[in-house]
């Protein structure tokens, strides 16, 4: 935790957090690219907010598309965004429209004009994305996030580097702070925090990187970095529940954002009482993990807080349900114990459920995201997306047997006219995590150790 306070003047100074958190009933559209696609980042931040406000209905809806730019994402924004009618718009581009292609070790004239030009068109692309939106969209919130890195400063062995990439995005991230100030946009820094990361633990060892291998996709660790960057953006509280239960008086005398009751002194010196939370803990991808040891993301957005004073000194075992949950010192427990990560928690097991259907959700509606994939890489092959034979014959005559987008489009051909299966079952996973979200009653003991 000392590594990661030192890291949090960084970041935080980097976030702009006149952002808001979502309110209820809102329909928020995350439109992006390939790190938009995947939809970790995102998904990770509705598994906040299916957790910690449980009373509230909000919809998440993934509207990036692999390989995309701002510019590509002009000819699908009436499809993909405005029909969905966002109450909220998040933008994220600027990976694949600065131009990687032009940063090398020592670019010549030529290069170095074709960078500034791809940041001019990225710059006019925003702005007409943005000009459309506010005028068919209905005027959505609009929150603008800085590209996350290209990671020009690790060494790995793949030889894929290109420098000055990420002095370009850094770039990019700069019209987008202008941008969204001109239209009265929140802001949300990915860029500058995650670079941060990358340079201060490369001190350290030369082979770390927060995105992945290629230099560009993030892994779990990252996209949960970038979701703590983005609640903490939006001033998301930290606070679960806090109980502070006096053993002596049968007392909760702190009781924050939970209901306590039946407080009692049991025989053999157990302290009982029920508890009743208003929000879960924040489930935390296992495969992100390893995220936790770098930043403070538990002590920023996952605080679930049993405090018991008034014990005699000695070892306890605290139980929730009859279930042993953990062993602690009388100390420990006066000062308050965490249990937003302890995985024999019920509560943090309800919570866990729910993030797996939220996974399963995401997943479900990735297929959708292939099929989107799919007609932006039509349109501009001039297919029609929507005429099966045509894009039959495309694939059979004129398009070629390998590539990304060519090895989903057997898979849309089969399953383009099912859609509203795909898309009934993903509603349907949403609405199983809304009902298991909804916090339950447990009973809590605390004696002393056998």
């Amino acid at each position: 935790m000392k590594r990661a306070l030192s890291f949090i003047a960084i970041f935080l100074l980097s976030c702009v957090t006149h952002a808001e958190v979502f309110r209820d009933g809102e329909n928020v559209c995350f439109f992006g690219d390939s790190i938009t696609h995947g939809g970790r980042f995102h998904s990770y931040i509705y598994d906040y907010y299916l957790t910690r406000f449980p009373e509230r209905t909000i919809r998440f809806v993934n509207a990036g598309v692999s390989g995309d730019s701002a510019g590509g994402a002009l000819g699908r924004l009436t499809e993909d965004v405005t029909v969905k009618k966002p109450t909220s718009i998040v933008f994220m581009f600027g990976m694949n429209d600065v131009g990687r292609g032009n940063y090398v070790a020592t670019p010549d004239a030529a290069r170095l004009d074709a960078q500034r030009r791809s940041l001019g068109v990225y710059q006019a692309n925003m702005e007409k994305l943005v000009a459309r939106v506010r005028s068919e969209a209905g005027e959505p919130r609009l929150v603008f996030i800085t590209p996350s890195p290209f990671d020009q400063t690790a060494v790995n062995e793949r030889k894929n580097n290109q420098p000055g990439c990420n002095d370009g995005l850094g770039r990019c991230a700069a019209l987008v702070r202008e941008i969204a100030e001109k239209n009265g946009g929140a802001v949300v820094d990915f860029h500058a925090p995650m670079t941060a990361l990358n340079e201060k633990l490369q001190k350290r060892d030369s082979s770390f990187t927060i995105v992945g291998p290629d230099r560009v996709h993030p892994g779990a660790p990252g996209h949960l970095m970038m979701a703590w960057l983005f609640l903490k953006a939006q001033g998301a509280p930290s606070l679960v529940s806090k109980v502070v239960v006096n053993a002596m008086t049968c007392r909760a005398d702190v009781s924050a954002n939970v209901a306590v009751s039946d407080v009692a002194k049991k025989d053999g010196g157990v302290c009982q009482f029920t508890v009743l939370e208003q929000s879960l803990p924040f489930p935390v991808d296992p495969a992100a993990l390893t995220i936790l040891d770098l930043l403070p993301i538990e002590q920023d957005l996952n605080q679930e807080i049993l405090a018991v004073t008034g014990l005699h000194s000695g070892g306890y075992e605290l139980r929730i349900d009859g279930d042993l949950v953990g062993r602690y010192t009388a100390d420990a427990l006066a000062k308050g114990i965490n249990l937003a990560l302890n995985d024999a928690a019920p509560q943090v097991k309800q919570a866990q459920a729910v993030a797996k259907l939220n996974e399963a959700r995401r997943l479900t509606e990735t297929a959708l995201r292939n099929y989107a994939a799919v007609r932006w890489f039509l349109k501009h092959r001039q297919v029609n997306p929507d005429d099966l034979s045509a894009v039959k014959a495309f694939s059979e005559t004129k398009m070629a047997k390998a590539g990304y987008y060519e090895g989903k489009v057997p898979d849309y051909l089969n399953n383009w006219e099912k859609r509203g299966e795909v898309v009934d079952k993903m509603m349907a996973l949403e609405q199983q995590a809304f009902t298991a979200r909804k916090p339950v009653a447990h009973i809590y003991s605390v004696s002393p150790v056998p």
